[in-house]
């Protein structure tokens, strides 16, 4: 690592969701070697402030003129808070405190009612939907919506879109998810070339802000007096909603998001007694999911819940034994495998890490035979998906990790609808609104653009 000499190194705010505190840094370099071997980037360093080692970046610039990714898998190793995401807790109390007409509405991404368990006293990989729902009503959220339905509306936009470009030639293959930020931020900042090979499709946060607007608040009559918070496991998700393409007509369709530890010092701030909470149910009409919508949290959980869509939409019919366990994991950086739709098969792939993501895109571009069928690909920034993200509470032990990621299939065995498609509230949606997947108004409202960020 370059070694340069500094005074005094001032906090790094430049970013909307990591900060670097070099004054609490004591120089163990676990963060840089983080974003190197996990990330891929090697953005950070170890830099000299009188005569000692405090974490810097490679560039000398501040981070926001770096190649970083927002993953924040740097501030998960950490144990300092050298390294923390940029915390917004008061910004979003000032509002639920005195909401001058405002009406405080709240999504949670799949991942939370698993990681804030193990952080509030329950056992790792205790599924604390109603608890989480109860509190974030204590804490002033008039409406709790579930990301979980909005990860179904994902995965029927994504599935559609798939289809069409493996049967009609719509758009270039292989298709790559697009619901991680900090790939997507990847991709726009150094692999810009892999831009048409992106899902149109907006995250499940961006669907359900979207509709949250353009729907909901209309049907209630409070249209532009929605107050949005999102809750996810993910720093990057702080960067996605500054993203001009998130906002509508001037204004940002999520005001903030807050990460699971952000969620977890706000209940352990307002002493709410979270394992004794009763349960409460989400609000409707964004209150419904399938297991398909849970597994959205975990690594390959997108791609198994795409594949089960989409041979629903090629053939009519489900997909034979529902699980593609080939996929699932957090042991293996790239996995492969290969899915049948009546006689005809498709090659899937998934990345955890964006270093492995460089790696497999390489092996796409050298035509390497292990990937050579390959038609579609999963990449998520965080090794075992958003339920280990970058903005989760750490988890104290390898095995809270793995129950952590064994909760996301359990609840996916134990939904009474395991496919997006079959998801009641969503065909209500289709029906009354949006027509179909992808039509015309689907893209207005749930689909995006990319723009080349390379410098």
């Amino acid at each position: 690592a370059p070694s340069r000499s500094f005074a005094k190194i001032a906090k790094d705010l430049s970013t909307n969701s990591i900060t670097i505190d070099p004054s609490k840094c004591v120089g163990c370099g676990v963060c840089v070697k983080t974003c190197k071997t996990v990330a891929g980037q090697g953005v950070l360093a170890l830099v000299d402030v009188n005569g000692k080692k405090r974490i810097g970046t490679a560039n000398g610039k501040p981070l926001q003129e770096s190649t970083c990714v927002k993953c924040g898998q740097c501030t998960l190793v950490c144990k300092l808070s050298a390294l923390s995401e940029k915390d917004q807790i008061s910004e979003v109390e000032k509002v639920l405190n005195n909401p001058n007409g405002k009406v405080a509405v709240c999504q949670t991404a799949p991942a939370i009612r698993i990681n804030l368990s193990d952080a509030l006293g329950l056992p790792a990989g205790t599924i604390s939907t109603g608890k989480m729902v109860s509190a974030l009503r204590k804490l002033g959220f008039k409406y709790v919506f579930d990301t979980n339905y909005s990860a179904d509306l994902t995965i029927m936009e994504e599935a559609t879109e798939f289809v069409s470009r493996l049967t009609k030639g719509t758009g270039p293959l292989p298709m790559f998810t697009s619901c991680c930020p900090a790939w997507v931020n990847y991709v726009e900042q150094s692999d810009p070339d892999l831009i048409p090979n992106l899902s149109t499709c907006r995250s499940p946060l961006g669907m359900l802000s979207s509709i949250t607007h353009f729907d909901f608040a209309k049907r209630k009559g409070i249209e532009g007096k929605v107050f949005n918070v999102a809750i996810m496991p993910c720093t990057a998700k702080k960067d996605e909603i500054e993203r001009p393409q998130f906002s509508t007509k001037g204004f940002k369709e999520t005001d903030y998001v807050i990460t699971t530890r952000e969620l977890m010092r706000m209940i352990k701030k307002h002493k709410i007694d979270f394992k004794n909470l009763p349960d409460s149910e989400f609000d409707v009409p964004f209150s419904e999911a399938s297991g398909a919508g849970a597994i959205f949290c975990g690594s390959g959980g997108v791609m198994e819940a795409a594949v089960r869509t989409a041979y629903n939409i090629v053939t009519g019919k489900e997909l034979p034994g529902t699980d593609l366990v080939a996929v699932r994991g957090h042991k293996d950086g790239i996995k492969v495998a290969s899915v049948d739709i009546e006689g005809t098969k498709v090659g899937v792939a998934v990345a955890q890490g964006i270093a492995n993501a460089m790696k497999l895109i390489k092996m796409i571009k050298d035509k390497d035979p292990k990937v050579a069928d390959v038609k579609f690909v999963e990449v998520m920034a965080c090794p075992g998906g958003c339920v280990c993200g970058g903005g989760s509470t750490k988890a104290k032990t390898k095995k809270a990790t793995d129950a952590r990621v064994d909760a996301v299939y359990k609840i996916d065995t134990q939904s009474k609808v395991r496919c997006s498609h079959q998801n009641q509230q969503l065909k209500e949606l289709y029906d009354r609104l949006l027509e179909k997947p992808n039509s015309h108004l689907a893209h207005e409202l749930l689909h995006t653009h990319y723009t080349n960020k390379k410098k």
